[in-house]
């Protein structure tokens, strides 16, 4: 069991740092200092509020979309849904894409005549998708025109190249 001058050694201990006083004052709860508050306050004594700093959105997103690597399928994506901003409305009313595969964008054309064109436009295409979205996401073009008709009707199929006198 302790001695009596551990005690008081212990209360004189207390005293000297404040927690036990000869005096206490009730209207502090027996605290010998009310407590201050530790806030800002403006002329009026009134608490100052803090500023708060809060991301925006659009970084937020943005970070998330990084850290998750969707930023190809999101930019191929966008210009699925965006193609006639992206060509021009007459353009895209020919055109129709049809995947988007790794960096390539696969492309059809309802004519020949269109997929010429669009082939020969094709590094300017390349150049305003990379202003867009960004380089290195859609980096070549696979332009088709359109598909021939299948001469395949039927269940019961005779096995050839079908008529070859039609196209002469």
């Amino acid at each position: 069991m302790p001695s009596d001058d551990f005690f008081v050694a212990s209360f004189e201990k207390l005293q000297r740092m404040g927690h036990v006083g000869a005096n206490p004052n009730p209207a502090t709860g027996g605290r010998l200092r009310p407590r201050t508050t530790r806030f800002p306050t403006g002329k009026d004594g009134r608490r100052l509020f803090k500023p708060r700093k809060v991301e925006n959105f659009n970084s937020i997103l943005g970070r998330e979309i990084k850290k998750q690597g969707w930023q190809k399928p999101l930019a191929a994506g966008w210009i699925m849904g965006q193609w006639p901003s992206v060509v021009g409305h007459d353009i895209a009313a020919h055109t129709k894409i049809e995947m988007v595969k790794g960096s390539t964008l696969f492309i059809t054309c309802d004519s020949t005549a269109w997929a010429t064109n669009l082939r020969l436009m094709q590094r300017r295409i390349l150049q305003t998708i990379a202003e867009m979205i960004g380089p290195n996401i859609i980096t070549q073009l696979k332009i088709f025109g359109p598909k021939p008709p299948s001469w395949r009707k039927g269940r019961l199929h005779v096995k050839g190249r079908g008529p070859r006198d039609t196209y002469g």
